[in-house]
């Protein structure tokens, strides 16, 4: 039950993205882009951070090897035992989360600015 429910809010929202693109003037476009690009970055950088400083706590916890779980962490992923795994790939999925909010918002600047340059 649980994904399906999440797979509607996934296609609920792209349609929405979708609707957002064509039904709103330029100048709103830009406004939404712009605060869904700075919600993605607040929201899914701080995520990043906690999730960082937790695979790395993990990791010690457990007497691994921390070395390269700043530059590739998901390579450490497979180093987690359930614990670590409960402590840590929350904060993954939503720093993931706002990494795709703020492509959308991005997204939504880009099409906003070609719109603006072809209406003249």
């Amino acid at each position: 039950m649980g994904l399906h429910v999440f797979e509607a809010a996934i296609a609920s929202g792209l349609l929405l993205y979708l609707i957002l693109l064509g039904v709103l003037r330029v100048e709103w476009q830009f406004l939404a882009g712009a605060v869904l690009a700075l919600v993605g970055l607040v929201g899914g950088g701080s995520a990043g951070i906690v999730y960082h400083l937790r695979l790395r706590k993990a990791l010690a916890r457990l007497g691994k090897s921390t070395r390269g779980w700043l530059w590739s962490p998901v390579s450490c992923h497979r180093l987690l035992d359930e614990k670590g795994q409960e402590e840590v790939f929350p904060w993954f999925r939503l720093g993931a989360a706002g990494f795709i909010v703020c492509l959308a918002g991005i997204g939504l600047v880009a099409v906003a600015a070609v719109k603006a340059a072809f209406a003249r």
